[in-house]
């Protein structure tokens, strides 16, 4: 079973403790509920409109001390540091078996002050830019954020997570210090530990934690498909296909991440009958995957491959959808995709890493992990077939296409 003891704070930050008896390597995480797509909010009862890039910027600086190498002061300790933004959450994090207390003084201590001059920033947006500019010769990288673009017309997630080299060119010192003071504080933040260690004293010392309290509000849009196909060229040796299908969000995240999760096994797991009938057709090959994306104000399922068939995919999947519509789904079929997606989620507790991004990823999303693992039992048969007819269908589908020219 997953083990998770949760506290909220004396200074209101919450805080996970995910227990590992036995493991030796320990990680520990600060994570931010504030990512790429939030670019636009009200601090101070003031309308803020950034560039897109700010917060995976801000990540790179956080990093940054005026009297010390903060990576270097790991490594001295034995422990490895690193850090991610996506959507909704930026997350500093290390991992390590000894020095765990002087590790975690030393993250709270880089999260709890931002220093920024003119100089350090001109340096990085040159380094950021090198990087946008990798990812620009990176087909997968381009035809994950096409299929974003053709699914929605304003929500920031259709934006690349670095922004683009215009994006970086306009922040500002001032723009970095808005945004830290406005989402690293201690109602926007999680703390999590995870391995062999004593959570009482883990809880004592995160209250040394220093942050502001001050909480933006963040914008939410109305939005729609912006437009059905999204074709690019590059040099590719076969065409990369991307299909989507957005999420209506009539329902709550936990939801609809799990009843996404049941219709992408019921359709695509190697066990499927239309996975079996693609792949003995030679439809699809071994790149055929999916991905379900759910957030506060989006969610979709994306289906990725290779090949020249997608049209043919797409005419497939709406005739399974239409099947499964007209005469049911048997309930010992959902029952042996929710065991299976249960039996995955312990799996993957067992991984610390995986298990400390999965709480932060949660916490951003304002649900519990566990509250995840118990809703697979109570979705109903009806809303996984409503919901296949509702957001199934030729009218909701978009194709990110990438081939080359």
């Amino acid at each position: 079973m997953i083990n998770i003891i949760s506290k909220r704070l004396n200074n209101n930050a919450m805080c996970y403790v995910l227990p590992k008896k036995g493991y030796n390597e320990k990680e520990v995480m600060i994570a931010f509920n504030y990512g790429s797509a939030d670019t636009d909010f009200i601090a101070d009862n003031i309308e803020v409109n950034q560039p897109y890039g700010i917060a995976h910027f801000l990540e790179h600086k956080m990093f940054e001390d005026e009297d010390i190498n903060i990576f270097d002061s790991f490594a001295k300790l034995g422990l490895s540091a690193n850090a991610y933004t996506n959507f909704n959450t930026t997350a500093y994090y290390f991992s390590g078996c000894d020095n765990f207390e002087k590790g975690f003084e030393l993250l709270m201590k880089m999260v709890g002050s931002l220093y920024v001059t003119e100089e350090n920033i001109k340096k990085e947006k040159g380094i950021i830019t090198q990087e946008i500019n990798m990812y620009k010769d990176d087909p997968y990288w381009q035809i994950y954020f096409n299929v974003l673009k053709a699914m929605y017309s304003k929500n920031s997630i259709r934006e690349s997570i670095a922004g683009d080299a215009e994006d970086i060119e306009q922040i500002t010192k001032d723009m970095l210090e808005k945004s830290y003071n406005s989402f690293y504080t201690y109602d926007n933040c999680v703390i999590i530990g995870c391995g062999d260690f004593d959570s009482k004293k883990f809880f004592e010392q995160a209250e040394n934690l220093k942050l502001g309290s001050t909480k933006a509000i963040k914008n939410k849009v109305e939005d729609n498909i912006y437009k059905k196909e999204y074709l690019v060229n590059m040099a590719v040796n076969k065409p990369i296909y991307h299909i989507g299908f957005r999420d209506s969000l009539n329902n709550n995240t936990i939801n609809r991440l799990c009843i996404s999760n049941i219709i992408m096994n019921l359709l695509f797991s190697k066990s499927s009958r239309l996975y079996e009938r693609l792949f003995n057709d030679r439809l699809i090959d071994d790149s055929f995957n999916f991905e379900v994306l759910q957030g506060l104000d989006y969610g979709c399922t994306i289906i990725k491959g290779e090949g020249n068939f997608y049209n043919r995919i797409i005419d497939e999947i709406m005739t399974e959808v239409k099947n499964y519509v007209s005469y049911g789904i048997a309930r010992d079929n959902i029952e042996r995709i929710v065991k299976r997606l249960k039996t995955q989620m312990l799996f993957n507790s067992e991984n610390i890493s995986s298990f400390v991004s999965f709480a932060a990823d949660c916490y951003s999303k304002n649900i519990e992990m566990l509250d995840i693992y118990n809703n697979y039992d109570k979705i109903d048969v009806d809303e996984i077939i409503n919901t296949m007819k509702e957001q199934y269908t030729y009218d909701n589908v978009v194709l990110a296409l990438i081939k080359e020219s």
